[in-house]
């Protein structure tokens, strides 16, 4: 099966739904484009100067009920064009990120999805070209499965060989706990490229404490990738939130040929990462938030150990406007995880205009390539037309940091959402 006959299969699917509006209880139809231009001017250290003027395109289109079970179709897409200079991987650019066709019962016990997807369920967190399917067995137990090509796997042969599939069985009570089994398996040009299974729970206990918690076992080395667990504990107007993560990057990520997943040269470090810590918040008022974050991260082979702490402040006012400090301390074993951190930030609504900044501030303690600070700072203006669908933003941005000398960024969004 290739590529241009899947995309084909898929754009025929695209037309027959649009054709067909009767199908659907109460047809709404839901586009949105996000139309940007940017400009970037950028000198590196070695003194080299890039100018590059690309335009993207991102546009949605949503068709069916979004509010009542049925039939729907959604898809989503991006497209770049360079005006002047280059990137490296061409002038032009975009893909295909999901279009699929969808059908819920009218008790929701029944799902249904095909065309290219998302799915973020139990081990699966990957794009994938085919069917899913989720139905209640009993009306604590759900089972789904799935079956069709990676988007994302290397294609040094086509998509032939290319196949993956799953399923996960989950067993729960609405807003009591969910306990769920899961398993992927992913082949790439006929070879084994990918094999998991994962335990996931969620528990809701007396007092609005809960429990969130994933374990993913990799079938192919036999290693624990992944433990990721975190309470949340609310008393009066704070929430406390604990956490544990570990990954071991051998076990965590795929290594094998084609595979889709970014970063994993990291496996070639044998590095296992363990992250302990805590959230809490204080919310003295509805407008008003309060918070303080500490993690200690180790690492046992490549960066070391690292402590880091911030607190932030938040103050909102309505529902659209809102301006946040935070003000942080990396303490690590190594020069550059050494460093404060400090930022601000506004969105401000004056409708129908709207306004945006942006302040990040790095000091570290020793200078990395001759410099020991970054800078970032954004500006942004934007106001809504006549018309509500219809926004205009502009804002510029600049940065300066260890790795770039100097970067300027201009940018111009025309968004539009139309929905009827």
């Amino acid at each position: 099966m290739t590529r241009s006959w899947w995309m084909t299969a898929q754009l025929i699917l695209f037309a027959a739904v649009l054709a067909v509006p009767a199908v659907c209880r109460a047809v709404d139809l839901g586009i949105s484009s996000d139309t940007i231009v940017r400009v970037y001017e950028r000198d590196d250290r070695n003194g080299r100067g890039r100018s590059l003027l690309p335009v993207y395109e991102f546009m949605r289109i949503d068709y069916g009920s979004v509010t009542t079970p049925g039939l729907s179709l959604h898809a989503y897409g991006w497209g770049r064009l360079d005006l002047r200079d280059s990137h490296e991987d061409g002038d032009a650019e975009g893909d295909l990120l999901y279009a699929y066709l969808e059908y819920i019962d009218p008790d929701r016990d029944h799902q249904v999805r095909i065309g290219r997807q998302y799915l973020f369920e139990g081990v699966m967190r990957e794009s994938f070209d085919g069917l899913y399917a989720r139905t209640e067995l009993v009306p604590t137990v759900a089972l789904s499965a799935f079956a069709g090509m990676p988007v994302g796997a290397g294609s040094a042969a086509g998509r032939s060989g290319d196949l993956i599939y799953g399923a996960r069985i989950v067993q729960g009570q609405r807003g009591r706990y969910d306990a769920g089994i899961s398993y992927k398996y992913v082949a790439n040009d006929g070879s084994r490229s990918e094999e998991l299974l994962g335990a996931d729970l969620s528990l809701i206990l007396p007092a609005g404490i809960s429990l969130f918690g994933h374990s993913t076992l990799n079938l192919l080395t036999g290693g624990w990738g992944e433990h990721s667990y975190e309470a949340r504990i609310p008393f009066a107007s704070m929430e406390f939130r604990p956490f544990y993560q570990r990954y071991r990057y051998s076990d965590y990520l795929n290594d094998r040929s084609g595979a889709s997943r970014p970063f994993r040269f990291q496996t070639a470090l044998g590095d296992r990462v363990e992250i302990a810590g805590a959230e809490g918040f204080w919310y003295p008022a509805e407008s008003v938030e309060f918070g303080g974050r500490y993690k200690y991260l180790t690492y046992d082979r490549r960066f070391g150990n690292a402590h880091m702490a911030t607190a932030l402040a938040t103050v909102r006012r309505g529902i659209f406007s809102e301006a946040g400090l935070e003000f942080g301390r990396v303490q690590g074993d190594l020069a550059e995880n050494r460093y404060y951190l400090g930022r601000g930030y506004l969105y401000g609504d004056f409708t129908p205009w709207f306004a945006t900044g942006d302040v990040t501030y790095v000091r570290y303690d020793r200078a990395i390539y001759g410099e020991n600070s970054a800078l970032f700072v954004s500006a942004g203006l934007g106001r809504k037309m006549p018309d509500p669908a219809l926004s205009l933003k502009l804002s510029v941005d600049y940065s300066n940091d260890p790795y770039f000398h100097k970067d300027y960024r201009g940018t111009l969004a025309v968004t539009y959402a139309f929905r009827r």
